[in-house]
C-alpha cells in the first residue's frame, strides 16, 4: 500500500497529502503556543477574499470566481486544507481505478490537470455546507450596511443605472471589500479606476456618486 502512495506517478498528490499533514501539525503546535497559522495565512494572502456574501448580481469580476469557490465563506486555511485534502484524494483513486482496469497509472502530466479541476468542483460543493457548520471569525466583522459615505474605486466594468460593475473598499479595519455599484443617475456612468463615493444602498447594488462630480 506505502509503495502505491509514494510511486512516481502519485507524487503530486502524495505531495498535497503532506502538506495537509504539515498545515495541521503547525496549526496543533500553533494552538499550544497561542499563534494561529489560520490568521497568519489570511494577513499574509495576496488575494483580497473578503467579498460581500449577498451578492447575487451575475458579474465577470472577481466577485463570482470568489464566491463559486467558497472562499469567502471559509477561513483560508480549511479551504486550502480542503482543497489539497480533494486534490489527493481524487488523483489516488484515479490512478487506483487506471490501475485495477488498466494496469497501469497515470502519468502526472495527465492526471494533475484533471485532477486540479475535479478538485476545484469538489472544494465548491464541499465547501457550501461546510461553511454553515463552522463558526465564521467575527473578530473584525463589519456589516456592510456601514459602507455609506466610504471611498471605493471600480475595479471590473463599467456602472450605469441597472447594469452595476464591481468595486473595491477598504473598511476601518484596512480590510477590502468587492461591492457592486451603480450610479444615481441615467446620463452618469463609472469606468474603470474610477473612484466613487457610496451613498445607499438598494438591495445588494449600492449607489455611488463619482467623486469628482462631488
Amino acid at each position: 500500500m506505502l509503495d502505491f502512495l509514494l510511486i512516481n506517478a502519485n507524487t503530486p498528490f502524495a505531495i498535497a497529502m503532506t502538506m495537509v499533514l504539515m498545515l495541521a501539525l503547525l496549526e496543533g503546535v500553533g494552538l499550544v503556543i497561542g499563534f494561529s497559522i489560520s490568521n497568519l495565512i489570511d494577513h499574509l494572502s495576496p488575494v483580497e477574499l473578503d467579498v460581500d456574501a449577498d451578492l447575487n448580481v451575475a458579474n465577470t469580476g472577481l466577485t463570482p470566481l470568489v464566491g463559486w469557490l467558497c472562499l469567502n465563506k471559509l477561513p483560508l486555511l480549511i479551504w486550502l486544507v480542503l482543497l489539497l485534502t480533494c486534490f489527493a484524494l481524487i488523483g489516488y483513486s484515479l490512478n487506483f481505478i487506471s490501475y485495477q482496469y488498466a494496469s497501469n497509472l497515470l502519468s502526472p502530466m495527465i492526471s494533475a490537470p484533471i485532477v486540479f479541476v475535479l478538485s476545484l468542483l469538489s472544494t465548491s460543493i464541499i465547501g457550501r455546507p461546510l461553511a454553515k457548520i463552522l463558526p465564521k471569525n467575527e473578530s473584525h466583522a463589519v456589516s456592510n450596511t456601514s459602507f455609506s459615505g466610504l471611498l471605493a474605486k471600480i475595479t471590473v466594468g463599467t456602472a450605469r443605472v441597472n447594469s452595476p460593475a464591481e468595486a473595491v473598499l477598504v473598511d476601518q479595519h484596512a480590510q477590502k471589500h468587492y461591492v457592486m455599484v451603480a450610479p444615481e443617475f441615467a446620463e452618469e456612468s463609472f469606468n474603470q479606476h474610477d473612484q466613487v463615493v457610496l451613498l445607499n444602498r438598494k438591495n445588494n447594488i449600492w449607489i455611488a456618486a463619482k467623486l469628482d462630480s462631488i
